[in-house]
């Protein structure tokens, strides 16, 4: 491909990304009040308000107890990424990058918007920062859906509750053979961009060494495991669910809400999965979709607004410059 076409395509990714980034909220907002107005079709939210008015505090109390872990091991494993790439902010500006990002994904698809919490740490290429970010959220997502899949074989019916697992076994080889991609990507961004700024973008695969993933994997399954435990205590908090419906199901909501990023945060798709998926195990849809509203509020909206209060008295910090199109 000639370098006049190369430049045509990037101006073309280029209107794309700013047509999405014009009109992208607005799509998301309307998708998650269409979700919302179908399950108020389903449910009675006068029982909605009954139901979280009955609630049992002292489950609601473990569930926020968890976000002290929860945002623990999302700082941890930020620093440990960070550290294993050689950069060593402090604390604070970690705390402050991982909050700040946050609420830059608040209202991105699937959270996207959180490969931009580089601009929070000082003196650093933010696309370097953005190519960790993507490894740090990689193996979340990547934990998401193997374990997703393993909860959807034990939902379908046989013979159909292969096919997850054959896609789980599938998913996990090519996540081991994820490093032989590296020469492919390279020789790309030569194409279209500096050397420099290559050696940033590919800034992941340099700390994908063995004891980096295995870390990497035990930071996401220790994190995964909470924010299921505060999902389910905070449904237990409105009715009975025995642990064996909770791992049937639980793990396929959230596969489901990370395969559909369309609304705006994590409201909508969450709470219409969650409703449909325990309703056929005699879970009021009301209770349900109480305890899903309150999760997000606790593990999405406050950790965003704490990023947009600590963004709002942000002082923008000397970067190492990125060229736009990088």
């Amino acid at each position: 491909m000639t370098d006049k076409k190369y430049e045509a395509l990037i101006t073309q990714f280029q209107r794309i990304s700013s047509f999405v980034s014009r009109h992208g909220n607005i799509f998301r907002i309307v998708v998650t009040v269409v979700l919302f107005t179908v399950l108020f079709r389903t449910i009675d939210f006068a029982d909605v308000v009954n139901a979280t008015s009955n609630s049992r505090p002292v489950f609601l109390a473990a569930s926020l107890s968890l976000m002290v872990p929860n945002l623990l091991l999302q700082v941890l494993k930020w620093r440990y990424i960070l550290h294993a790439a050689g950069v060593r902010p402090s604390w604070f500006q970690i705390c402050k990058s991982v909050f700040g990002g946050f609420f830059i994904g608040a209202v991105s698809p699937g959270r996207t918007g959180e490969i931009a919490r580089g601009v929070y740490l000082r003196g650093e290429s933010v696309v370097k920062m953005a190519s960790l970010t993507i490894v740090d959220k990689g193996f979340n997502q990547a934990t998401t859906v193997i374990v997703g899949l393993l909860s959807l074989s034990l939902l379908v019916p046989w013979p159909w509750s292969v096919l997850p697992i054959a896609v789980d076994i599938a998913f996990i080889a090519s996540l081991f053979n994820l490093h032989r991609l590296e020469p492919l990507i390279k020789a790309l961004l030569n194409k279209i961009t500096t050397s420099a700024h290559v050696d940033n973008a590919l800034a992941a695969f340099d700390t994908l060494n063995s004891a980096t993933v295995r870390d990497m994997i035990l930071y996401s399954i220790a994190f995964y495991m909470v924010y299921v435990l505060q999902f389910y205590l905070m449904i237990l908090a409105f009715v009975d669910v025995p642990p064996t419906v909770m791992i049937r199901t639980l793990p396929v909501v959230y596969l489901i809400n990370l395969a559909f990023p369309v609304s705006f945060g994590d409201f909508g798709v969450k709470e219409t999965a969650a409703v449909n998926l325990l309703i056929p195990f005699g879970i009021t849809g009301e209770a349900v979709f109480g305890a899903a509203v309150i999760n997000n509020v606790v593990t999405f909206l406050i950790p965003s607004t704490i990023g947009g209060l600590m963004t709002a008295f942000h002082r923008s910090a000397p970067a190492e410059e990125d060229h736009p199109s990088s």
